[in-house]
């Protein structure tokens, strides 16, 4: 599915895969996939006898914890990328360098790439019979965005345009949920304070950087403080088997 997306809240995988969806819509959407698949009853085959009650209470289970690994930020995901993109990083350091500079840098066409792989293990009567594994993939396509660093810090998005693609996968095997579709930027990274890209910048004091100016489309809404202004380089919690790739 290839749309746009236009969001009020802090944009998570789940809200751009899902948009107004609940989280027992999640559970639901994902409860039915499983069942679909049978990839449960595939798992435990030879070793128990479940019921089909049991098998789908053991479903909605692995969904409701599937469902709380949707909640990756958006915003946290690109940064971590553009950590990694010498360019802007070097800019960045040098307007730390130079007090009271600026730097407009020109973001050439470019994808970032991360995966995650969480997983979760099933136990019946204490033991270990199955670890599902996931595939947690997002990608960003990236064209024309112009970005502007003070003190260290990203202050400013302009223009552009951003496709994003989210995919969950169990197994190897997509759970009908998987999206492709423009994003704001102002929606997936709201700058309404700074968000420092090199360490140094981390340890400032926040009320000796800028103040940034959030720009996007008119009427965009900023996201709850400490949501993804939080993120920065070398900072991203709770994702183990995570991977980012950044390419022109």
């Amino acid at each position: 599915m290839s749309s746009s997306t236009e969001h009020p809240g802090p944009l998570s995988v789940r809200a751009f895969l899902l948009g107004d969806a609940t989280g027992a819509d999640t559970v639901e959407a994902l409860t039915h996939s499983l069942s679909e698949q049978g990839m449960t009853q595939s798992a435990v085959y030879g070793l128990h006898s479940l019921s089909g009650s049991a098998l789908q209470a053991v479903n909605h289970e692995i969904a409701t914890v599937a469902d709380g690994l949707l909640n990756l930020d958006l915003g946290n995901v690109l940064i971590s990328g553009w950590c990694k993109y010498t360019d802007l990083t070097k800019a960045a350091e040098r307007t730390l360098a130079a007090p009271g500079s600026e730097e407009v840098v020109v973001l050439a066409t470019h994808r970032v790439v991360s995966t995650h792989h969480p997983s979760i293990e099933l136990l019946i009567d204490g033991v270990k019979v199955h670890t599902f594994v996931f595939e947690v993939k997002v990608v960003f396509d990236l064209n024309g965005v112009t970005a502007v660093l003070r003190q260290g810090g990203l202050v400013a998005l302009r223009g552009g345009e951003c496709v994003v693609t989210a995919t969950l996968i169990l197994e190897g095997t997509p759970l009908e949920l998987s999206r492709k579709g423009r994003v704001d930027l102002a929606l997936v990274l709201p700058l309404h304070r700074p968000i420092p890209l090199t360490r140094q910048a981390r340890h400032t004091p926040a009320a000796h950087l800028d103040h940034p100016v959030l720009l996007g489309q008119p009427g965009a809404i900023p996201m709850r403080a400490g949501h993804v202004g939080d993120g920065h380089c070398g900072r991203q919690a709770g994702w183990a088997g995570t991977a980012w790739r950044l390419s022109a």
